[in-house]
Formats: structure tokens, C-alpha cells, sequence
């Protein structure tokens, strides 16, 4: 169905990209089959931009689950960032600038049309900033139009950054004055508050992941401003949350990619240990999500054989095997391929539409799931109680950085405990979340330092964002934590992927890009080399 979908997105792209062509008859006439912007349908071209931007965020976030040990990496950082690595998204994301180009310009002439410039505004914004997060500087101004810039030249990613910071207040402008409402709204109805608020989180979120390069983005009062957002309304609860809901639905595919992963043919991919021993072994009780995070398949001894596990006995592993069937790798284990798809742990009924793991111990394709209705959960209340967090702590903003840290901790537990309706009981309890917050608290109020404190922050934070590791490859580069995070076992000093290379079908067609190293940094990345393995 993505085949289709992209086949489509071309079709479309292209038609728009040669509106300036000359396709008329001798009499002059409009060629009725060309789209263009006084025959398109906003609803349609709206309907598309959101379609592509869950699409794109989707796969950024498969992209990078390896890298950030949600998944175990089985390979090396220089082929899971790799040339190819984004090749698709690329191609998609200027399917949905083109799109979203087409929308203004409409916008322009047309005031009913304020409320859908801005979402599509919004959206190919955190598109703009998510390329320039893994790549750097992307061609923008010249990139949405190959007629008269067949090798568009690259725009630099801190005026990229200023751009979609200045579109934002715009888009909330635009918001305001808008008196016709959107019928094709994926994410929030038509509701204006909601996009508001997401609007003003989005500005939240940029300003603190960049708060080592504020300089650079010309902000000379990086805590007034945030002060400042903390005061509007933004995401707080549950009910805003800025997430992509799937359904159940295998024609057209709208399943969570969780969920097409582990639960129809087997799991080819394997859980990451390091993240599994966080949530069963790091504190001195399991975390309260882990159940409703992965499921077990298999109650066999992965040592057992017919060889499962390749690690028994090898000093150069940190886990091998978690135990109680938490059965994974780690981090750089390339012993794979064994005859265990339907064995190893897999995904759960959060946020993939898996199964809740009550000690079924069967194969996930014959478990009583969701049938992959989980969501994309993109930019959430707790995310903004942790940034707040991280602000508040290292820049002095408005709020109690432990309040903050508490609230992110149980606005996660909540979302993930009433997610699926899960009647079991084996389902966690509002006393095993207290237990849980008081553990993580105490190691909070026992950090000496500013960065021992961040440390525990950024960690919850990790912890949470299980289904969008975009945001903890961010944190992680923005901050270095979870300070324990594994390394690769088979490379003590390994290069980290600091931003993904340019997509290789670009640099080849593209005569004004040239190909750029995994240890290239974003412009907020100011940390040293080496800074993470």
C-alpha cells in the first residue's frame, strides 16, 4: 500500500511541479485533465500532507529504534545510517512540501482556507526540522521545485530552524482567524484549540532541544521565551496529545508498523536488552509498563537449542539473557537468524496493537491483540513535562524540575495503562506507579549535581518515549543520557552516528550536494566528539 501511495504522491507532486508549462490546445484552452492550484481540492491536498507526514514520521522512528537500543542493533551505526537509510523519506518529504506549497498559494486567495495552511504548515514544518535533526542543511527554498532548480542548492539548518519558528506563529495567527473549519483532520477534528496548543508545544520543543545553540538562533532570552510558552496552552493532558492513530484495517494497510513487524509472520528483528533490563532490573521493582511495552512468545530456555541464543558463556556480552523469558540482544550482536522468531520477545499492545503479556506464552500471531490499532505517539503531555523538566532545571525556567519529572513519569503510566482497555490481572496499579515514582524521586533528590539530576531526567524520558525514538536519539545527543546506555559489544570506542548521511539517491542526481560523514553534528549539537557511543 506504501507503493501505491508513494506511486500516487508522484503522480500528484508532479502535476503540480509543472503548472507553469505551456499544455494547451490552439484555441487556448486549460488541458482539464492538469491539476492546479484553482482545481485542486484542498481537502484532498490536505488529506495528502498528513497522509505522508505520519507516513514519514512513522518509518524516522523504525529508522532509528536500532540506534537507540529500543531494537537490537544487529549490524554496525555506519550501515543502520547508512546511504540508503533515507532515501524514501527523502523523496516523500518534498512529495508533501510541494503539497503543502500548493495550499499557501491557494491560502493566499482564499481566507477560507487559513485553517488548512496552517496545519499543513505545521506538519511539513515538523517535517523541515526533522530532516534537519538527522541530516543538517537540506535544499528548501529550491527543493520543491525541479523545473528551474534541477540541483537545488542546500538551505542552512539554523535559518531552517528561524523559518518554521516564524511559521509556527504564523500557523497559530492564521489558526486564530480562521472562520471555516477542516473536514479531513486526522489528528484533532477540526478542533482549534487543540491545534493551538500542539502549535505552541512544537515552539516548546525547538527552543529547549536547541537551548545549547539559542545564540546561534538569535534568542537572547531563551528563558523569557519559554517561560513565556509554558504560560499558553499547551499539551498538558492526555486529550491533546498530538498522536496518529492506526486501525486494524489490512486493506488498505493501516496497521501500526509495531504490530506488521511482530505479529503476522514472526519477528525478524529482535528487542534491545539494554532496554529491556532498564524496565525489568535497573530499580528495585519492574517498571509498571513492561507488560503492556513487550510480549513474551515463549516460555522455552533460549540456551535449550536447537541453537537459540549464541551468547551463553560469552564474556564480551553484557546480557545475553535477561531472564523470565525477556529474550533479546544486544547492542551490536550480530549472532542472529536462529530459528527463534516465534520465541524472542516482541512488541506489545502499547503502542504498536499488540498483545498485553499475561503469561499467554503463544506465538504473537495467535494471541488475542489489537489487531495493530496502535498510534504514533508524536509529541505528548509527558514529553512536555519532561522538556519543561530539562528546562526548568538547566535553564531556570517556571517550575519544580522533580514536580515536572513526577508528572512526566505518571502522565506516561497513565497513557500507557488505559491504552487497549486491558482487564487482566496482571495489569499494573495505581500502587505500583507510586512505588515506581517514589524510587525514581529518591534517586533524583540523592544526585549532587545539575547533571546527575539530568541524568534521571533524561532517562524517564527514555523510558517513555518508547515509540518515538526520535526524541530519545535527540536527548541523547543533546545530553548524553541515560549516562549506562550500552555500548555496541563489539567495539568499545564506536563511532556514533552524530546525523545520518545525505540520502544516496540524492547525492547522485543532486550535482549541489555532496555526501557528508556520520560524525557531522546538527548545529545544536555542541558536545564534544566522542561525546556518545
Amino acid at each position: 500500500m506504501k507503493t501505491i501511495f508513494r506511486y500516487f504522491g508522484f503522480t500528484l507532486v508532479t502535476s503540480l511541479c509543472l503548472l507553469t508549462c505551456e499544455v494547451s490546445n490552439f484555441d487556448l484552452q486549460e488541458n482539464p485533465n492538469l491539476l492546479n492550484p484553482s482545481s485542486a481540492d484542498p481537502e484532498f491536498l490536505l488529506n495528502e500532507v498528513q497522509y505522508l507526514f505520519q507516513d514519514i514520521m512513522g518509518d524516522m522512528v523504525i529508522n532509528t529504534d536500532d540506534i537507540m537500543r529500543y531494537e537490537a542493533m544487529t549490524d554496525v551505526y555506519s550501515d543502520v545510517a547508512g546511504v540508503n537509510v533515507l532515501n524514501g523519506e527523502w523523496k516523500r518529504y518534498y512529495e508533501a512540501l510541494t503539497i503543502s506549497n500548493t495550499l499557501e498559494d491557494l491560502a493566499e486567495s482564499d481566507s477560507n482556507l487559513l485553517f488548512h495552511n496552517a496545519i499543513s504548515k505545521l506538519l511539513t514544518g515538523y517535517l523541515t526540522v526533522t530532516l534537519v535533526d538527522y541530516v543538517g542543511d537540506i535544499p528548501y527554498s529550491e527543493g520543491a521545485n525541479p523545473t528551474d532548480f534541477p540541483n537545488p542548492n542546500t538551505d542552512n539548518s539554523v535559518e531552517l530552524y528561524k523559518m518554521v519558528l516564524s511559521d509556527i506563529d504564523e500557523a497559530i495567527a492564521d489558526i486564530e482567524l480562521a472562520t471555516f473549519s477542516v473536514s479531513s483532520d486526522l489528528f484533532y477534528n477540526s478542533n482549534k484549540d487543540k491545534w493551538k496548543a500542539f502549535a505552541n508545544s512544537f515552539k516548546l520543543r525547538l527552543l529547549i532541544q536547541t537551548r545549547l545553540a539559542s545564540s546561534d538562533l538569535g534568542i537572547s532570552d531563551l528563558q523569557g521565551q519559554i517561560n513565556t510558552l509554558l504560560a499558553k496552552d499547551i499539551i498538558d493532558s492526555s486529550s491533546d496529545d498530538f498522536v496518529y492513530s492506526y486501525a486494524s484495517v489490512q486493506e488498505p494497510e493501516s496497521r501500526h508498523p509495531y504490530f506488521r513487524r511482530g505479529y503476522i509472520n514472526g519477528f525478524a528483528q529482535y528487542m534491545g536488552n539494554y532496554f529491556m533490563y532498564m524496565l525489568k532490573d535497573s530499580k528495585s521493582m519492574r517498571d509498571p509498563r513492561i507488560r503492556y511495552y513487550f510480549y513474551r512468545q515463549s516460555d522455552i530456555d533460549p540456551f535449550s537449542g536447537p541453537p537459540y541464543l549464541a551468547c551463553q558463556g560469552d564474556p564480551t556480552v553484557d546480557y545475553c539473557y535477561l531472564g523470565d523469558q525477556y529474550w533479546g540482544l544486544d547492542h551490536g550482536e550480530a549472532r542472529t537468524g536462529r530459528g527463534d522468531n516465534l520465541l524472542r520477545t516482541v512488541y506489545g499492545v502499547f503502542p504498536g496493537g499488540g498483545a498485553f503479556d499475561q503469561n499467554q506464552f503463544v506465538g504473537s500471531p495467535h494471541t488475542n491483540n489489537l489487531g495493530g490499532a496502535g498510534f504514533l505517539p508524536i509529541l505528548t503531555s509527558y514529553n512536555v513535562k519532561f522538556l519543561a523538566a530539562e528546562a526548568a532545571l538547566m535553564l531556570g525556567t517556571n517550575g519544580d524540575p522533580e514536580t515536572l519529572l513526577e508528572q512526566g513519569i505518571r502522565a506516561s503510566m497513565s497513557k500507557v495503562m488505559n491504552f487497549g482497555n486491558i482487564t487482566s490481572t496482571y495489569a499494573a496499579t495505581a500502587a505500583d506507579v507510586d512505588d515506581y515514582v517514589l524510587e525514581v524521586l529518591n534517586d533524583y533528590r540523592a544526585a549532587n549535581t545539575e547533571e546527575e539530576r539530568l541524568d534521571v531526567i533524561i532517562t524517564e524520558y527514555y523510558l517513555a518515549t518508547f515509540g518515538n525514538s526520535i526524541e530519545a536519539y535527540n536527548a541523547y545527543r543533546r545530553t548524553g543520557y541515560p549516562s549506562n546506555i550500552q555500548t555496541p559489544i563489539d567495539n568499545d570506542n564506536p563511532t556514533f552516528p552524530r546525523s545520518f548521511p545525505y540520502p544516496n539517491d540524492e547525492v547522485s542526481t543532486n550535482l549541489s550536494i555532496s555526501q557528508k560523514s556520520i560524525t557531522a553534528k546538527i548545529f545544536w549539537d555542541k558536545n564534544p566528539d566522542g561525546f556518545i557511543k
